[in-house]
Formats: structure tokens, C-alpha cells, sequence
């Protein structure tokens, strides 16, 4: 028998049921609307990347060049929400030897003074071409090709025996020319959601099919009295770039 004490009990779970069924989608529906959603910013469409960089050189260039260190970096700016396909451009710096001479800085009452001569050989590459790579996976396969410039330049500079802040400096030699790069490497991500990072590990053929360049035989000083002599090489100098780096998204 239900007696009203129970009866009104009744009627008043049926009422709140009622109420929290009424409600509930509301509430749903405001928690949903302020949750902060990964793809409410869209793909990331642009990244850059930075590495350091060994150049092995190859053909003639090995017979003059022994090798070279530096740094590169890229930009990426994909056009597909994967980034298989991309617009790639390259930048990057070399220094293949250089050779510091110590020697009087002049005549007279200078010869009392002694300096350091550095000379530095480097070379400055760019490109501007597309990249292929796979869409997904722990570790994302790539390959590239760009057209650019590569510039070789030789540099020396004098400072005091005591500091190492050169106090005058001068360019003897440059020369630059067409340039392509070809290459591939593989892409680790390491971080995905937010700004994604991946580990960068590659390979690029620098093709110079006819340059001007020195190396550290190039220059003969025979004195100090005497203006040193400069002799160029020509011909093609292709090197490989192997690289360690990481790539960022930017958003």
C-alpha cells in the first residue's frame, strides 16, 4: 500500500529525474561549446628548421677541398593538410679551411708590433624548390630539389696577438654561380599536438658545375714586403651536405 509520505517521495524523484534528463543535453552542450578543440587552428602549414651541417667534397673539389662545417636552415610552407607536397627554400654557410700567419705589422717602428693574419674560406648557398614526403608514421621519409647560387668567398682578417677582435679585414677573392641541391633525409616527430618538433636527420648533392674558388694553398706570401699572390681554382665544385637538425611548426 502506498501511503502519501511514500507517494510524495515518488513524485519527487520522478520530478528530478525529469529535470536532470531536460537539463543534462543543455549543460552538454556549454561544456562542449568552451572545450578548447586541436583543430579549431587548422593544419600547420608553415615550419622551419635549423642544423648543423658536415660538406664532404666530391669529384675535382676533393682534390683541393678536404672538407667543411657549418649551419643551414629552411623553410617548408606545405599545400596539403598532410604536407606531402611543399615549397622548400634552403640557406646555408660553409667554412672550408682557413690559415692564421703571424708576422710584423709593418715597417720602422711597427715591425715592433706583431699581428695575426687569418684567412677563411667559405661559401654561402641558397635554393628555392618543392619537397616530397609521407604523410604519417613514426618516422616521415623525405625528398627534395631546388635551383639557387652558391657564392665562394675568402676573407682575411688582422688582430693583435693578445685579443682575438680583428681591428680591419678585407674580401680577396669571390665569385658565385648556379647551383642545384638534391637530396632526402627522414623526419622523427617527437612532439605532434600544440607546435610539432621533429628530429631532421639528411643528405643534399650540391652540384657547382664551374666556379672560382681557393683554398689554403691559393695564396703565396713570399715577404712582407712582397703583395701576396693569388691563384685561382676553376672548375665544378659538387660537395654532399649531411645534416642534424630539427624542424618546427609555426603557427
Amino acid at each position: 500500500m502506498i501511503t502519501p509520505r511514500l507517494s510524495s517521495a515518488i513524485s519527487s524523484i520522478v520530478g528530478a529525474a525529469l529535470a536532470v534528463a531536460v537539463a543534462a543535453p543543455l549543460l552538454d552542450a556549454q561544456v562542449v561549446e568552451r572545450r578548447p578543440r586541436a583543430s579549431d587552428d587548422g593544419p600547420v602549414t608553415n615550419f622551419a628548421g635549423g642544423s648543423l651541417t658536415y660538406a664532404d667534397p666530391r669529384g675535382d673539389f676533393a682534390q683541393y677541398v678536404n672538407g667543411a662545417f657549418g649551419i643551414t636552415g629552411h623553410f617548408l610552407h606545405t599545400l596539403d593538410a598532410e604536407g606531402i607536397v611543399a615549397i622548400r627554400a634552403d640557406l646555408g654557410y660553409l667554412n672550408y679551411g682557413q690559415v692564421t700567419r703571424r708576422q710584423p705589422l709593418g715597417g720602422g717602428a711597427l715591425g715592433l708590433i706583431t699581428v695575426d693574419v687569418t684567412t677563411s674560406n667559405n661559401i654561402v648557398f641558397g635554393g628555392l624548390g618543392l619537397q616530397l614526403m609521407a604523410p604519417s608514421g613514426p618516422v616521415r621519409p623525405y625528398v627534395n630539389g631546388s635551383a639557387g647560387f652558391s657564392y665562394f668567398f675568402t676573407t682575411s682578417s688582422v688582430e693583435g696577438s693578445s685579443n682575438s677582435q680583428p681591428f680591419a679585414d678585407s674580401q680577396n677573392f669571390s665569385d658565385g654561380g648556379f647551383s642545384t641541391i638534391w637530396g632526402g633525409g627522414l623526419y622523427v616527430p617527437f612532439r605532434t599536438s600544440g607546435t610539432p618538433i621533429s628530429l631532421d636527420l639528411g643528405v643534399q648533392s650540391h652540384k657547382n658545375p664551374d666556379i672560382q674558388y681557393l683554398n689554403k694553398n691559393s695564396i703565396y706570401v713570399k715577404d712582407t714586403s712582397t703583395p701576396p699572390v693569388i691563384t685561382p681554382i676553376r672548375g665544378p665544385a659538387d660537395f654532399l651536405t649531411f645534416r642534424l637538425g630539427v624542424t618546427v611548426g609555426l603557427r
